[in-house]
């Protein structure tokens, strides 16, 4: 399978999903300006702990998740259009505001802002596809597509803000924000209007959240695969905040260029091998696929636990192992959510999937607390043993039954 035939619907896309698409790598690209380089900020301007970053962004990533629910539940009432544009004019402020912040309660603020925004526009984007494609097979390569530009623009925005100069300064975040706004302006313009986006999901009646919620709890194999996404996301976040933590607090000369260098060498390691693993796996169920995607982020927590610091090869290459996992695993939690998921509640259940970011949230307070308290090795050695389980979970209970039946 080529890249061409892989990708060959793309050109049939309809307008919205493709500025859906545009707008994703561009803010993704924007936003990896400046999010990498936080826990840094955070620490040099205010001499924080270790602890104190990872409870401030634990805290901001939370209520993103809270919310994400319930603004996926409005999108299936109202349209998908009207909650994303609210999640871009949260964000704009918010970046805008973060330009300006002299404090750690207004960087509380302004980093809230910008979770909230962001789990509004998730949970819309990965619904809005299944508005627009009928295909099981075509929203799963949308998916798979969609997530490609997420590391697209993760690798280019790391490299803009430290080569430009502006990986703490306040022109970054103005030049995000201006970004989101251009976005906002397109959704705008070209995603339908709420009356036209309601007649396409033919909802006859409307569903009380409480009646939305009870449907969503009571999905036995939605739950156990939220759960595993949550342990999956709480592991891997350690790269994003954790890792950022540890290596900060070292004495390696060119800290913030490891740091960039790592989160480049994450992003194009998905660039280059997501479409020829993708094509290696094809024949692999989803559920078979998010087990050997949690394999591969167990193995990479013991090279990390293990790597010197005095050089960047082993690193590198614990960074390229995780990296496999996540092209493999979390893409494909998403295909799964949406195979799972009634048409008519897909926003709401897209909007619970966002719960997955708790794990995200409590990443960089678990580990700024085992960076206090113990040790990297130590830190990492527990995230291997996380992971064991979560596989364990997921096979036991997911995929064994499955078979079975």
């Amino acid at each position: 399978m080529t890249a061409n035939t892989r990708f060959s619907f793309l050109k049939h896309l309809p307008l919205p999903i493709v500025i859906m698409l545009l707008g994703t790598l561009l803010t993704r690209a924007a936003y990896f300006m400046v999010w990498p380089f936080l826990a840094i900020i955070l620490y040099q301007q205010f001499n924080m702990s270790a602890t104190g970053i990872g409870g401030l962004l634990a805290i901001a990533s939370i209520l993103g998740s809270i919310t994400g629910v319930y603004s996926g539940y409005l999108s299936d009432i109202f349209c998908r259009r009207t909650v994303m544009l609210v999640g871009v004019i949260i964000s704009v402020f918010s970046f805008v505001m973060m330009a300006f912040s002299s404090s750690p309660l207004l960087y509380l603020i302004a980093i809230s802002g910008i979770s909230i925004g962001r789990a509004l526009l998730e949970a819309c984007s990965k619904a809005l596809i299944g508005d627009y494609i009928e295909s099981p097979k075509g929203r799963e390569s949308i998916q798979y597509f969609r997530y490609y530009l997420v590391n697209i623009g993760a690798a280019i925005g790391p490299y803009v803000g430290l080569m430009g100069g502006l990986s703490a300064q306040k022109e970054t975040f103005l030049l995000t924000a201006i970004v989101y706004f251009v976005y906002g302006i397109a959704l705008r313009r070209y995603l339908l209007p709420a009356t036209e986006l309601k007649k396409s999901q033919s909802i006859d009646y409307p569903i009380s959240f409480s009646n939305t919620l009870k449907t969503i709890i009571v999905h036995r194999a939605f739950m156990l695969l939220l759960l595993c996404n949550i342990l999956v996301m709480f592991v891997y976040a350690n790269f994003d905040s954790t890792l950022v933590q540890y290596l900060s607090r070292t004495d390696l000369p060119n800290v913030v260029s490891l740091i960039a260098l790592l989160v480049i060498v994450n992003s194009l390691t998905i660039i280059l091998t997501q479409l020829p693993l993708l094509h290696l796996l094809r024949r692999l169920t989803p559920r078979s696929k998010i087990l050997l995607g949690i394999f591969f982020i167990a193995l990479a927590q013991l090279i990390f636990a293990f790597s010197p610091l005095d050089t960047a090869y082993y690193l590198c290459f614990a960074t390229i192992i995780l990296s496999f996992g996540e092209i493999v695993a979390i893409p494909t939690f998403n295909v799964e959510v949406d195979r799972l998921t009634p048409h008519h509640l897909r926003g709401a259940f897209f909007g619970a999937s966002n719960l997955a970011s708790i794990g995200t949230a409590l990443a960089p307070l678990y580990g700024g607390l085992m960076l206090d308290l113990f040790s990297g090795k130590t830190l990492f050695l527990w995230l291997f043993f996380i992971s064991v389980m979560t596989l364990l979970i997921y096979y036991l209970f997911l995929v064994k039954p499955l078979n079975q039946g």
